[in-house]
């Protein structure tokens, strides 16, 4: 799995333990990866340049660091990292970073078949690579997709797959217009799904809550590709798949709380979440309530309509 070989590849070039990574598989096949790069041992010496390929990466700093050397192909320069900034390295060259400092950072991993599969499926040409003005560019969008993606990298188990296959989309749709001189579309916005399409992936969602659907085998029930769908549902529904899963689980749960005596753990796990408490974070956002005191309530008014039943 490329999360596996980013995380390993990290870690051994600058000398840290594999970084917390988690990959987004999207059009062909291809993957785009996500890391928390982070490390407060200041150590000596340049990290070990990684083998060429045919790949990008983009370091977008949490914290202000500063490196005394990054060197690329052998061009040296001291650069001050700073939060809302986007720092892309082409990995087809030879980079080396001081490992001097304290750092942390959100590393997002693009090969270029990523790049190509994804840009063939929503009809744009050909990018042949990306490129920054200069090293350091302001990208407040980069930097609030690393904030959001922090959190499911560090807790991997408890996001959808739906959720990172989102970013994933955002992050690739940003990156080619911004990055690889592809322009935005000026037409108006596109339509939603059919209605059948709508069941199709409704039904779909419903019969596989547990199994954590995704944004590839969603489109793939519609007969459209990845981005699309998405873009599309979202039009359909007012949600991204992701928000609309979550949202079913926690319908699902109200149902077996209120029609069955199934522990808040069993009733967790039946409908698609790691534990108690990850359906309790969520149902409280979206019910303002934990679910032990939602069934409570339920549990009142069941008694008050019984006793109404027997006077």
């Amino acid at each position: 799995m490329l999360a596996d070989r980013i995380a390993s590849a990290i870690g051994e070039s600058f000398k840290i333990p594999p970084p917390p990574t988690i990959a987004a598989r999207v059009a062909g096949g291809s993957e785009i990866a996500f890391s928390h790069f982070k490390s407060q041992d200041v150590q000596f010496g340049l990290s070990t340049p990684s083998p060429r390929q045919e790949a990008f990466v983009f370091n977008i700093p949490l914290i202000s660091t500063r490196y005394p050397v990054v060197s690329i192909d052998g061009r040296r320069q001291s650069v001050i990292q700073d939060p809302g900034k986007a720092y892309l390295f082409d990995l087809s060259s030879k980079n080396e970073i001081s490992l001097e400092t304290a750092y942390n950072s959100v590393r997002f991993h693009i090969p270029q078949t990523a790049i190509d599969h994804m840009g063939y499926e929503k009809g744009l040409p050909r990018v042949g690579g990306l490129s920054a003005k200069f090293l350091g560019q302001d990208d407040l969008v980069l930097y609030n997709l690393a904030l959001t993606i922090l959190l499911a990298i560090l807790k991997s188990t408890q996001v959808t797959t739906a959720f990172v296959e989102y970013i994933a989309l955002a992050f690739h749709d940003h990156v080619v217009h911004t990055y690889g001189g592809v322009r935005k579309c000026g037409c108006a916005g596109m339509g939603g799904l059919a209605p059948w399409q709508i069941r199709r992936a409704c039904d779909y969602i419903e019969a596989n809550l547990v199994n954590d659907p995704s944004i590839a085998m969603l489109s793939q029930e519609c007969g459209l590709s990845t981005s699309y769908f998405a873009r599309a549902f979202r039009t359909s529904t007012g949600m991204t798949p992701h928000q609309w899963i979550t949202r079913r689980r926690i319908e699902r749960a109200k149902s077996l709380m209120a029609h069955t005596t199934e522990s808040l753990a069993q009733i967790s796990v039946m409908c698609g979440f790691v534990d108690q408490s990850h359906l309790g974070r969520h149902f409280l956002k979206q019910e303002s309530t934990s679910p032990a005191q939602w069934r409570r309530r339920q549990s009142g008014r069941a008694l008050f309509k019984s006793e109404d039943l027997e006077v």
